[in-house]
């Protein structure tokens, strides 16, 4: 039960209510194989069959909000290079204006395009844990999400 014990350890505090209900229907579904069942119980691989398949299922819900919130930070890391070096020569301030300019409208087009695709990994991670939009949990995981952002801000200032 490796699966198992790699997603009750995996999630964090504010993840774990968004998977509850699942959380709730894997334990109660490998309550029978702790309570009542033995190694050569005639039932055992009809059981482990249904309690793996419901395993796998939450498993696959918990990769998928960690995979969307590795691509979220991936992203925001790219926002950390250096925008503009400076040069061992002097510039005019006009030319400095100009080079910065050059480098700023492409840094800001790129910072625009990864908001999007953050906003799209999270509408991905709503659309596959189906929660109420207005749950204390979702609006907690959201805020989550947007600490990540701002994080990733900052570091990129």
């Amino acid at each position: 039960m490796d699966t198992y014990n790699n997603i009750v350890a995996s999630l964090l505090p504010v993840e774990k209510p968004l998977l509850s209900d699942r959380i709730e229907k894997m334990n109660n579904a490998l309550k029978r194989g702790i309570d009542e069942l033995k190694w050569n119980s005639q039932t055992i691989d009809p059981f482990i069959n249904q309690a793996m398949g419901i395993v796998c299922e939450v498993d696959e819900l918990v990769k998928k909000m960690k995979d969307n919130v590795k691509k979220m930070q991936l992203m925001m890391k790219t926002w950390e290079k250096p925008l503009f070096e400076r040069k061992l020569k002097p510039l005019f301030p006009d030319d400095l204006e100009q080079t910065h300019q050059s480098l700023v409208i492409p840094r800001l087009e790129e910072v625009s395009k990864h908001g999007k695709e953050i906003h799209k990994l999270m509408r991905d991670t709503m659309d596959n844990i189906k929660p109420d939009k207005k749950a204390a949990t979702w609006l907690s995981y959201v805020d989550y999400v947007n600490g990540l952002v701002i994080e990733g801000i900052t570091n990129a200032i």
